[in-house]
C-alpha cells in the first residue's frame, strides 16, 4: 500500500462529533503532519486511519480490513501505548515477538545496541526521554510483516522538543514508510517550522 486517502472522513455529526469531516492523503516516502484538538481526537484520527473505527460520514480508502495489516499504530492511546511501569527491555522483546522475530535477551540486547538506546534498557516507559521513545517505538513498529505506514499518535504528550524526535520519523520516510503524526497545532507548527 502506498496511499491512504481520508475524504470528509467523519465519525459523528456536529458538535458532538468524535471526529469532525476531516480530507488527507498519506503516502508512501512523506511525513504528513495531522494537527487535531481535543484529548481525544488523536486517538480517534488514528484508530480510524488504522481501520480500527468505522467512519459515520466521508470515505477512507483501501478498505479497513486492508488498512488493519498495512497500518501498525505507534504510542497510541488505550489500542498500543506501553504501560508506563513497564521496562523498556520488556517491551522490545514483546514487540520483536509481535513482529515474528527472535525476542531473547540478545536480541533485545543487540536491537537495542544497534540504536544507541542500551543504556536504557532496565528503564520504565515512564522515564524514556521522549525522542529515544519515540524512536524505539516507531523502530519497532517497522519491524512488523507488512506494515508501511505508522501512525504516530500524539507524541507531545511525553514532553521533550518535537526537533529532536522528528529526524527519526524522517529516517523512517526515507525508508519508504508513509508516516502520520497526529498531534495538537502548538506541535504541528513546531514540526513544520523544523522541517
Amino acid at each position: 500500500m502506498t496511499t491512504i486517502q481520508l475524504t470528509d472522513a467523519a465519525i459523528g455529526t456536529g458538535l458532538a462529533a468524535a471526529l469532525p469531516p476531516l480530507t488527507l492523503t498519506l503516502e508512501a516516502g512523506e511525513i504528513t503532519v495531522v494537527p487535531v484538538e481535543t484529548d481525544e481526537r488523536p486517538m480517534v484520527l488514528s484508530l480510524l486511519i488504522g481501520g480500527r473505527l468505522a467512519l459515520s460520514g466521508g470515505s477512507v480508502t483501501p478498505a479497513a480490513e486492508d488498512r488493519r495489516s498495512s497500518v501498525a499504530l505507534v504510542d497510541t492511546p488505550f489500542a498500543s501505548e506501553p504501560s508506563a511501569g513497564v521496562t523498556l527491555s520488556i517491551v522490545v522483546a514483546e514487540e520483536l515477538a509481535f513482529a515474528r522475530r527472535a525476542s531473547g535477551r540478545r536480541a533485545v540486547r543487540a536491537f537495542l545496541e544497534s540504536h544507541g538506546l542500551v543504556e536504557y534498557a532496565s528503564v520504565p516507559m515512564r522515564s524514556l526521554p521522549s525522542n529515544a521513545r519515540v524512536l524505539l517505538l516507531c523502530e519497532l513498529a517497522a519491524q512488523r510483516p507488512g506494515v508501511d505506514v505508522l501512525v504516530v499518535t500524539s507524541p507531545e504528550r511525553h514532553g521533550g522538543d518535537p526537533a529532536e524526535w522528528l529526524p527519526a520519523l524522517q529516517a523512517l520516510a526515507r525508508r519508504g514508510l508513509a508516516v502520520a503524526i497526529i498531534t495538537d497545532s502548538a506541535t504541528s507548527r513546531l514540526l513544520k517550522a523544523a522541517s
